[in-house]
């Protein structure tokens, strides 16, 4: 994949699953898909950012194995032990098809880095749109 191709679909995931929310003064994006999350994170490290800034908080069920869950998102994310912190476990989970890792929040605290982001949403969504003929409302 080209930068271009990840900054698109890394545009794209976030415009669609990040927070876009000015009072966290973060970029924060929260997911249970390993590809969802590694591409993200190729999307996030194309940015003037510092790795060491980055956390990860992973969200489980009481009945998982927060050491195997916590593993898993390390290899999916590339990130280390000091990049991640309290894990949230929550009540049991009773659902046919359970999250096998849960799920896991990347943060990076920056109102800078969220109004870039979130000025490439708005700019590629003008974009977009001009391809698309609009309808009378």
């Amino acid at each position: 994949m080209t930068d271009v191709d990840i900054a698109t679909i890394g545009v794209i995931l976030y415009w669609c699953e990040g927070s876009k929310r000015e009072d966290d003064r973060r970029v924060e994006f929260v997911n249970s898909d390993p590809r969802m999350i590694s591409i993200f994170m190729r999307y996030l490290r194309t940015k003037d950012i510092d790795e060491a800034r980055i956390r990860a908080r992973v969200t489980i069920h009481v009945q998982d194995d927060e050491v195997e869950c916590k593993d898993y998102w390390k290899k999916v994310t590339s990130l280390n032990d000091s990049n991640f912190i309290s894990t949230v476990v929550k009540s049991p989970s009773f659902s046919k098809k359970p999250l096998p890792y849960g799920t896991v929040a990347i943060r990076y605290n920056s109102l800078q880095l969220l109004r870039q982001v979130k000025e490439e949403i708005s700019n590629f969504a003008e974009e977009i749109s001009e391809t698309f003929p609009q309808k009378p409302v």
